[in-house]
């Protein structure tokens, strides 16, 4: 029968949290003030923390307030897209590169591309590369836009209506 209220099984970064605490205390180290000790907690810090707006997981160890070792969990922005670009043509994965960014996109495709016509030895026309700087620069505008916006929301409750400014005046570069 399944226990819905078992404790999971550590993956691996939280294994090396608790080795490190454990080797921490075989050493002598810990907190102690006025006679009082404190234990080590490790806690889990995404990838579905508010700060971390899903792309970050961090195993912190903290010692009360005191932060006392990290562990970085990469992978969570993974696309895969090294592998779904074996299959397809220069054109079919310029949509995929979308994904890497999925905030500017348009200035991961014009990396993208401009790789491409360098190899293929395509000369861009002038108007064209003026498009891009154009394209590329609102794109960078309506990223800090997301950025501003999701700062404000993590300030207050009232920064939440100031956000949804931010999101208003974005989506109308989007829309152009």
């Amino acid at each position: 029968m399944y226990d819905h209220f078992a404790t999971p099984e550590p993956d691996e970064a939280m294994k090396l949290a608790l080795r490190r605490i454990e080797e921490a205390r075989a050493r002598g180290e810990g907190s102690n003030l006025d006679g009082i000790e404190f234990n080590e907690v490790v806690v889990n810090m995404g990838p579905q923390h508010p700060s971390t707006h899903g792309v970050l997981r961090l195993v912190v160890t903290l010692d009360g307030e005191l932060v006392k070792d990290v562990i970085p969990v990469i992978g969570y922005l993974h696309r895969c897209k090294e592998k779904l670009a074996e299959k397809r043509t220069y054109y079919q994965y310029i949509p995929i590169v979308d994904r890497t960014e999925y905030l500017a996109s348009i200035n991961c495709e014009w990396a993208y591309v401009m790789a491409v016509e360098k190899l293929a030895g395509i000369e861009v026309p002038r108007r064209a590369e003026f498009i891009r700087v154009i394209l590329g620069e609102l794109m960078r505008i309506a990223s800090h836009q997301v950025a501003v916006g999701t700062f404000t929301a993590d300030l207050s409750p009232l920064g939440t209506a100031m956000a949804f400014y931010t999101f208003r005046d974005r989506e109308k570069i989007l829309d152009l």
